[in-house]
């Protein structure tokens, strides 16, 4: 008699597991249809916890992208002594011109610097009432690109400063230190919002389950009276964790992009008394991918524990 041959259960085994865990996914999504009232109030305050911390992210970003085009003012301003004779003048501009590190020098002689003081400032007559010119000659520097980062500018105006005739060397980075500094508060609140909200994720998520399971209370008894394990219950409250925390990461990328498109009219409108076109920049697809996988990553976190300490203390009567 020939003997039969053993059976292929590892594939059998395998089409078993996923199957199986493909039908509770399944069933815990419709689950969550049953209720939708109350799942989609859950889910609506789940997104909203994560919609604060995308969007102050997308600030911080928008700042960081700002500051990067502006790492270092272009122009640095050379206010001579008082009473340095024209010729001496001429002669400090064409030494510096040949320095590889200046694109080109503008000199303001005192004359031209009064002529526009009074143009622009309303003082025309108050002006006329002074007996000498107190402006001093300037040299409007303007360094090479590839010499305008902040340390190769910082060493310019060093430069600048032994040489012969100049009275003062002012580099207006006044504005760069302050965007800076925004630019640190903006990511220093997001990132305090972002794990505050992200508690809030959890806590939110591990109480709605923790409720469903306090009411499946009796089931949950008599699956374990036939054998069934913590293991085995919890499958779908895992899958019900994933499923809030991946629709509600959804719903708030969703906001976000929509908050991202109403701020630019207000962007434009901002860029345009500046002279300037500026855009803000969204989340982009590995971001947005990197927040539905955070969320879910939550959703389940949160089902694991919560549910788990309750399965725990449930026992068959």
């Amino acid at each position: 008699m020939a003997k039969r041959k053993p059976k292929n259960t590892q594939g059998a085994s395998n089409d078993g597991f996923w199957a199986t865990h493909k039908k509770q996914a399944k069933l815990s999504f419709q689950e969550l249809l049953r209720r939708p009232l109350g799942n989609m109030l859950t889910l609506a305050v789940i997104a909203m916890s994560l919609t604060l911390p995308s969007s102050m992210y997308l600030i911080g970003k928008n700042l960081t992208i700002v500051a990067s085009k502006w790492q270092a003012p272009s122009q640095v301003s050379l206010y001579l002594q008082q009473d340095v004779a024209e010729t001496k003048v001429q002669t400090l501009k064409s030494e510096l011109e040949r320095w590889k590190e200046i694109e080109a020098v503008q000199y303001i002689s005192p004359q031209e610097g009064l002529k526009e003081l009074s143009e622009h400032s309303g003082f025309e007559q108050a002006l006329t009432l002074l007996d000498s010119n107190p402006l001093p000659a300037v040299l409007i520097v303007s360094p090479k690109t590839e010499w305008q980062g902040t340390e190769q500018v910082n060493q310019l105006v060093n430069r600048l400063k032994q040489q012969s005739y100049v009275n003062e060397v002012r580099l207006d980075d006044d504005w760069l230190a302050r965007l800076d500094a925004i630019k640190h508060v903006a990511v220093v609140v997001a990132t305090t919002l972002a794990i505050l909200m992200f508690v809030a994720v959890f806590l939110i998520v591990g109480n709605t389950l923790r409720f469903n399971v306090l009411e499946q209370k009796d089931e949950i008894q008599v699956m374990k009276l036939v054998g069934a394990t913590n293991t085995f219950i919890l499958r779908p409250y895992l899958y019900t964790g994933m499923w809030f925390g991946l629709l509600g990461g959804f719903v708030a990328w969703l906001l976000t992009a929509i908050i991202t498109v109403t701020l630019n009219g207000a962007v434009d409108n901002v860029a345009v008394l500046y002279d300037s076109i500026f855009r803000l920049v969204g989340l982009t697809w590995d971001e947005s991918l990197l927040l539905l996988m955070l969320s879910s990553f939550l959703g389940l976190l949160a089902a694991r524990i919560s549910v788990l300490r309750h399965l725990k203390e449930i026992e068959p009567v």
